[in-house]
């Protein structure tokens, strides 16, 4: 069973997962949709930046499915 301080340590890794992705420019994390958005839709989009994010995601063993314009969906 989780205490409330493990929960406190999830969340906040959750916050430092979520600032890491944001530092990319051009990407963002949508906390309602549990998504990381492509600001850059229809212009080309740094293919680099994108793989780092999901090397991160990777990292943290946290699930995730591609979605259209180089869109990553968080599976809960």
């Amino acid at each position: 069973m989780a205490t409330v301080s493990s929960m406190k340590k999830g969340l906040k890794m959750a916050e430092e997962i979520i600032e890491q992705i944001e530092a990319f420019e051009n990407f963002q994390f949508d906390r309602q949709k549990n998504r990381v958005v492509n600001l850059k839709v229809g212009e080309d989009t740094d293919i680099f930046k994108f793989r780092k994010i999901f090397s991160i995601l990777n990292r943290h063993r946290i699930y995730y499915t591609f979605e259209n314009n180089f869109e990553i969906q968080i599976i809960e």
